[in-house]
């Protein structure tokens, strides 16, 4: 198996925006009717979203991450809103990502090193806050990308951060629940146009998480240390 890199790892747990070109780019307006359908559309796609948004509040999910340089690494994901977020990976990945509410770190056990990240200033803040924080995170949501009536995407960017690249969260509708969303995957783009990719399996919502899951032990200082469970 192909380890990440360090950067890629990074990649999929920091920091995200969208190029300022793009934003400013001029596009024409599309005739009026296909306008009010594109608008209907979205309002629907940004309803579902809200809902997912105000009806999950933790979950619970197998995980596997997809870096550029054709790593593939798998996990256990475990998610509470507001703010928290524990990405525990397989034995051999001597790496821990977890967030406690305020401050995401990433932890390297090899090394014995940590970094930390305001969660605020983070592309996972798209995930861990509620339906009120997406006009905050610059969302559009889409209804149907890539012409799949099955999807919903939510792409989050920091327009003021050009430099950090972008994030887009896919959420699936449930054919039992048409009102009803999973989380499927999300990718995460760097300046240099690179995606990490993170796909979700075996999810379980509202499940009860224990408080210790967002705490880690802190290497700094020592040799080589297990991750704490």
């Amino acid at each position: 198996m192909k380890l990440p890199s360090k950067t890629l790892i990074f990649a999929a747990a920091a920091l995200f925006a969208v190029s300022a070109s793009a934003q400013d780019e001029v596009r024409p307006l599309p005739p009026l009717e296909e306008q009010t359908v594109a608008e209907d559309t979205s309002l629907q796609a940004l309803r579902l979203v809200q809902t997912y948004m105000d009806t999950v509040q933790s979950l619970e999910a197998q995980f596997t991450q997809f870096a550029p340089d054709g790593g593939v690494v798998s996990g256990t994901l475990s998610l509470a809103r507001p703010g928290r977020v524990r990405f525990d990976y397989e034995e051999e990945v001597p790496f821990l990502v977890v967030a406690d509410g305020k401050t995401l770190n990433f932890i390297d056990y090899e090394i014995g090193q940590v970094t930390r990240w305001p969660v605020k200033d983070t592309p996972l803040r798209a995930l861990l806050g509620g339906s009120t924080d997406l006009a905050s995170i610059g969302a559009n949501i889409e209804m149907a990308p890539f012409e799949n009536p099955e999807l919903v995407s939510l792409h989050a960017v920091d327009v003021e951060r050009p430099e950090l690249g972008q994030i887009t969260v896919y959420f699936q509708r449930q054919p039992s629940a048409a009102e009803k969303l999973r989380l499927i995957r999300w990718d995460v783009t760097d300046a240099q146009g690179q995606i990490t990719t993170v796909e979700l399996a075996n999810e379980r919502v509202n499940v009860d998480l224990a408080e210790s899951l967002w705490d880690f032990e802190d290497p700094r200082g020592l040799a080589r240390r297990r991750r704490a469970r």
